[in-house]
């Protein structure tokens, strides 16, 4: 069951998770989201001294040490007193798992055991983990913000595997068929395809490890998407990005196939609906060029 949050007009304010993606490869992430909120109103206060969450990573070694490194964040977060947002939907996912850890009376002992050595207590402001889609659909009327209405654009919304699973972690929007992307793409004036591939693993844990495979699970990802016509793909997890456009080249190259797809975030999708300069979201930013996205619409 997907929650009802009721939309306000307030000043909103978040302390800001951007995790390490957003400050290398997906900058465009970081930038869009940034401006976006600002122009809607809504106030990014830093998270001071964030850390890597530890990604699927840590926890392959332990889970208790990827649980204390995601939960540090929330801590920090909790000694501003301010919910934590996160963009990336891994650093989401992973921070959330970490807030219900949190309130796990044995979870909580292991973790704040390790937390302690890291000089890092756990407050007692009962914040909460929130998503940059969760908050853009849920919390803000968009539709009467819109200035340039993307007419003419056809996207597909590619969800992945974490930004809405698991329920119980997420509870926002369906694990099963999602649609927060989807609305918001619809009430910037975009047409949204019937993307069935939007939950499918695009491979990205296994790029490493097994990169054919990985390759197989993007490529039906952008068949399904330019067999539906879509302009582009729309996201909001600089690890899909990975796979979704900086290996579109190679994949093109080892299925001797053609997609000239562009990947785009849905906080740069709602900016140019604001009426924002592709520029100012950093657009210009991204491996793919986003110029056949741009030449659809009127600027």
């Amino acid at each position: 069951m997907t929650a009802t949050i009721t939309k306000t007009t307030q000043t909103q304010k978040y302390s800001y998770y951007p995790g390490c993606s957003l400050h290398t490869t997906a900058k465009e992430f970081d930038i869009s989201t940034k401006v976006v909120m600002k122009e809607l109103g809504i106030e990014l206060e830093d998270l001071k001294d964030w850390s890597c969450c530890g990604g699927s990573i840590a926890a392959s070694v332990s889970h208790d040490v990827g649980m204390a490194m995601a939960a540090r964040n929330v801590a920090l977060a909790q000694k501003q007193n301010l919910d934590l947002l996160a963009s990336c939907s891994g650093c989401y996912n992973k921070s959330a798992r970490a807030m219900k850890a949190l309130k796990d009376p044995t979870e909580k002992e292991k973790i704040t055991a390790i937390m302690s050595e890291m000089g890092i207590d756990v407050s007692e402001y009962n914040i909460r983990v929130r998503n940059v889609v969760d908050v853009l659909v849920n919390d803000i009327d968009i539709a009467s913000r819109v200035k340039r209405p993307l007419t003419g654009l056809k996207v597909a919304c590619y969800y992945g595997c974490l930004l809405t699973r698991p329920a119980d972690i997420t509870g926002w929007d369906s694990p099963v068929f999602p649609t927060s992307m989807d609305r918001l793409s619809e009430i910037c004036g975009a047409e949204v395809v019937d993307f069935k591939s939007k939950v499918k693993c695009c491979g990205n844990p296994i790029l490493v490890s097994k990169q054919d495979v990985a390759f197989d699970l993007t490529k039906n990802i952008l068949d399904e998407a330019k067999a539906l016509g879509a302009d582009c793909i729309v996201l909001a997890c600089p690890l899909c990005d990975t796979n979704l456009e900086l290996r579109q080249p190679d994949i093109e190259k080892q299925y001797n196939v053609s997609y000239n797809m562009p990947i785009i975030y849905i906080t740069e999708l709602i900016g140019l609906a604001l009426g924002i300069k592709p520029s100012k979201l950093g657009m210009n930013k991204h491996i793919l060029s986003v110029k056949p996205v741009l030449a659809k619409l009127v600027f």
